[in-house]
């Protein structure tokens, strides 16, 4: 028997059994083989609740198997192959509705006086028919797209985030860009916001986001802050806000791929989407434009190096943390955390400093974050403390870091939350 509904997870992914007996859940759940259609589909989130549980059971068994193979008969006396410490699952993209923008349209909007030192247009055509666009799309059920540029005419003097949507929403209603169907709608506006412009208020960084027309229509939206930093950070800031949006396109109940871990998940604290895990790695270069890597669920289950597109010689350094969710402390007490390092190759002895998660409510300084050792190797231990406030945090007030690892700075979560 078939779930009422379909949820497509990455290959590799069993087919896990449904509960019975309750509401809304069928005998058996079917994992499909065809690719999701374009926006709008239909489909609920029924069966998530029990693949996240079989996900995180799955990952736990292969995040901490590791290499059994015996020792080469020649081996000295207690050394072995090199294998990965054990360390918990990393985390998964989940496609909630599976909506996505699947041969996407890119309208680029230019201002005429923005002098962005390189062709936005000929980026745009590229970026969305380009072999990374190909490799990262594929296993989120996203194809090649097509482009156009649009000038919008002079820039003006300052910019806020409701000025953005005021200013997209008049392009579109007054004909000068394309206008989205109420459904099956592919096009995704791209804005770059010149160095020149004034930031106002909420528009402190490169983002994407969803407007909605009069009639219902809804609209997928990436604006990009040109820092004045060169053509690789804009065209890399660019192109993972573009894949962020076409995996993302829309607020729930039509939502696409992101982690959305429980509350008690330190990864609750961390930004999910499919551009974010990997914001640290070095960019793939591709008909000379930079392009960021982007986050594979279907290497992250198996523990290998999980940013695509994958490179020779790729590996993967990170800590993993005891207790592995967030810890319930009282004001003015502490939480200490045992990380141990793992990776996926042998690799020398890496950096590892702190840094506030996105989502956390206190600062470093109310935190206190400290480490035993700055530098830790596959299955060494570092232990972290962080400290909760005396006074100014109220009941449910949260708090937490990132640990990042090495010069790539690959993140693991961990947190706490004040109790009474």
């Amino acid at each position: 028997m078939l779930c009422s509904r379909r949820y497509d997870l990455p290959a590799g992914m069993p087919d896990p059994a449904l509960r019975r007996g309750e509401p809304g859940f069928a005998t058996r759940c079917t994992i499909g083989s065809h690719r999701i259609k374009p926006v709008e589909i239909a489909a609920q989130l029924v069966c998530v609740v029990v693949m996240r549980r079989l996900a995180t059971v799955l990952l736990a068994c292969l995040g901490a198997c590791g290499d059994n193979r015996p020792a080469p008969p020649d081996a000295p006396l207690g050394v072995g192959p090199f294998q990965t410490a054990p360390h918990a699952p990393m985390p998964i993209l989940f496609p909630h509705t599976g909506t996505v923008l699947s041969s996407v349209h890119l309208v680029t909007l230019k201002f005429t006086d923005h002098a962005a030192g390189l062709d936005l247009a000929r980026f745009g055509n590229l970026l969305v028919q380009s072999e990374w666009y190909r490799q990262v799309g594929e296993e989120y059920f996203v194809g090649l797209g097509s482009a156009e540029l649009v000038d919008i005419g002079a820039s003006p003097v300052s910019l806020s985030r409701a000025d953005v949507a005021a200013k997209i929403v008049d392009l579109i209603t007054t004909h000068r860009v394309p206008r989205p169907p109420v459904t099956d709608n592919q096009l995704l506006y791209l804005l770059y916001v010149p160095p020149s412009v004034m930031r106002g208020t909420g528009l402190g960084r490169s983002y994407h986001a969803m407007l909605t027309l009069s009639d219902g229509a809804r609209v997928p939206i990436a604006v990009v802050l040109d820092t004045g930093g060169g053509a690789a950070e804009t065209t890399k800031m660019a192109a993972h806000q573009l894949i962020n949006a076409v995996t993302n396109p829309y607020m729930p109940p039509k939502a696409g791929y992101y982690a959305d871990p429980l509350d008690s998940d330190p990864w609750s604290l961390v930004r999910g989407e499919v551009g974010d895990l990997c914001e640290g790695e070095a960019p793939y270069v591709e008909h000379e434009f930079a392009y960021p890597r982007v986050y594979s669920n279907r290497a992250a289950m198996i523990s290998m190096p999980p940013c695509m597109p994958f490179l020779p010689g790729d590996s993967w350094s990170d800590v993993t943390a005891e207790p592995a969710v967030i810890q319930m402390i009282p004001a003015g007490g502490s939480a200490r955390f045992k990380l141990t390092g793992w990776s996926t190759s042998p690799l020398p002895a890496w950096n590892i400093r702190v840094e506030v998660a996105d989502s956390s409510q206190l600062s470093r300084d109310e935190m206190r974050p400290s480490l035993t050792s700055d530098v830790i190797n596959n299955a060494e231990t570092v232990t972290l403390t962080l400290h909760a406030p005396p006074e100014g945090a109220a009941a449910g007030t949260k708090g937490g870091v990132y640990i990042l690892s090495g010069e790539n700075e690959h993140p693991w979560a961990v947190g706490f939350v004040v109790k009474q």
